[in-house]
């Protein structure tokens, strides 16, 4: 076990959507870390530490349906998700908090300052999905259960492995898999094989963060990078917020390399720290 691993305060917490599985650390202000989709709490294991250090106490929760959390309903939304994610709070004892949320999991922030602004003291919203109608569409035609059978050229037995590599290249353009890498792609791996292969894509196409953007009231960080798959939506996103903060990291998105943790953790405290 690594020490990032065992650092973690690890727990269960009973919510209407089943038990939703939480890595916390450090004490003072909260801090609630929403993950990128299919990916989960462990995503965010190097930066807890140094967020930690910086005063906040972290809770990173694995959404339903992801990670160590129990399955999703079927007929789900992200409005639910916002509402979980603020039980979350309600079971740990935390009247008020401070939300990062990454690509769908934005949505989940925004959402949750959205429905309960006067517990939301400060949004950050690490990459924004908005939509574009055919985007929207396609995504309301993925299959909320698709586990692959077998198939006669064997494909089926590395599947797994080539989504994982595939969802990297998405998240950091020119991904290649090397020794190096490998264990990136092993986590990404067990992160997809926990969804148990059903698709976010309807809910996130279901959802218009559009306009949800211009009714935030709360203090927004938004982040994006220059070779994030969401670079393309951060002008639109500035311009739909009321004064935001805006940080544009160079190159790749710094949350995927350990070594540029300290990067990422001093645009976010700072932006926290700084009296509304």
């Amino acid at each position: 076990m690594t020490q990032a691993n065992s650092a973690h305060d690890k727990r269960y917490v009973d919510t209407r959507a089943g038990q939703v599985f939480c890595r916390c650390l450090g004490a003072g202000r909260p801090l609630l870390l929403v993950h990128w989709t299919p990916l989960s709490s462990r995503m965010y294991r190097h930066i807890m530490p140094l967020l930690a250090a910086q005063g906040f106490a972290c809770i990173a929760p694995d959404l339903p349906g992801y990670g160590r959390s129990d399955p999703r309903p079927e007929r789900w939304s992200m409005p639910e998700y916002a509402g979980v994610m603020l039980e979350v709070l309600d079971t740990l004892g935390h009247a008020q908090a401070c939300v990062l949320g990454g690509h769908n999991g934005s949505s989940v922030a925004a959402e949750m300052a959205r429905q309960a602004p006067e517990r939301t003291t400060a949004v950050v919203l690490d990459g924004v999905p908005l939509l574009t109608p055919e985007l929207r569409a396609a995504f309301a035609r993925l299959s909320t259960a698709a586990r692959p059978a077998t198939r006669a050229d064997g494909s089926h037995a590395t599947q797994g492995f080539d989504t994982a590599v595939a969802l990297l290249r998405e998240y950091i353009p020119g991904f290649e898999v090397s020794d190096e890498t490998l264990p990136l792609v092993y986590e990404t791996l067990i992160d997809y094989l926990e969804t148990d292969f059903v698709s976010s894509g309807p809910i996130a196409g279901a959802y218009d963060l559009a306009e949800a953007l211009p009714e935030l009231t709360r203090p927004v960080l938004l982040l994006g990078a220059e070779r994030d798959s969401l670079a393309g939506n951060f002008a639109g996103a500035t311009a739909l917020l009321t004064s935001p903060r805006t940080h544009l990291f160079a190159g790749h998105h710094p949350i995927h390399f350990p070594s540029r943790a300290a990067e990422y953790v001093e645009v976010i405290a700072d932006f926290l720290n700084t009296p509304d």
